[in-house]
């Protein structure tokens, strides 16, 4: 992830981890802004996650610069 200011830009890799995870592409995000609004909507736990993919999605949440 490359940052400048308000910027954001994700690599492929990182964007393909996150479609994996997710199930949505980040495809979008160019700003901090977006990339917390994205966070917010597809990096919550959901019910039928797996114990692993709910820590991964914390641990992203956490480390996330947002």
């Amino acid at each position: 992830m490359l940052l400048h200011k308000n910027q954001v830009r994700l690599t492929s890799r990182e964007r393909d981890i996150l479609l994996r995870l997710t199930g949505s592409d980040p495809h979008y995000v160019t700003t901090r802004d977006q990339l917390k609004e994205w966070a917010a909507r597809h990096l919550e736990a959901m019910p039928g996650d797996a114990r692993e993919i709910r820590e991964i999605k914390a641990v992203l949440q956490r480390y996330l610069p947002l």
